[in-house]
């Protein structure tokens, strides 16, 4: 019993405990909603997973042009496509099309973090809110 409970600690010293910082904004204009959520987890101000998750609510009149703002999404995260540690997942339901974007940092090659410009990853997490701040996001 001793054995597994020394093991238990180790393995827990081992993974650490992974922080988040939370960051959202939204934004409407005209018939159109926009909420973003940014979740960082970090591990001694070391970024190690990024997950944005975008949500566009359309007003009922508008709800046909979901596919096409689904297919801008996709356009827009295209840079992303077939690099090991990024998955992007998209769709579209009636009036709401979402995007959702999950880096894992460590499971990403040298070169595709150079490419992305995600190098600087111990940046200090407070440096991190405040750019996100700046760019109308509300961080907690």
């Amino acid at each position: 019993m001793k054995k597994i409970i020394i093991l238990l600690c180790i393995l827990v010293s081992m993974s650490g405990c992974s922080k988040k910082l939370i960051c959202t904004r939204e934004e409407k204009k005209d018939s159109i909603q926009t909420n973003e959520e940014f979740i960082i987890g970090y591990q001694d101000d070391k970024v190690d997973t990024i997950q944005l998750e975008v949500k566009v609510t359309l007003d009922s009149k508008y709800k046909d042009y979901g596919e096409q703002i689904k297919e801008n999404l996709k356009e827009q995260f295209k840079e992303f496509e077939n690099i090991k540690g990024i998955t992007l997942q998209t769709g579209n339901q009636d009036n709401i099309v979402r995007a959702h974007l999950m880096i894992v940092i460590d499971q990403m090659k040298e070169k595709d973090r150079k490419k992305l410009n995600i190098i600087n990853l111990k940046e200090d997490m407070k440096n991190v809110k405040k750019t996100l701040e700046k760019q109308k996001y509300t961080c907690s």
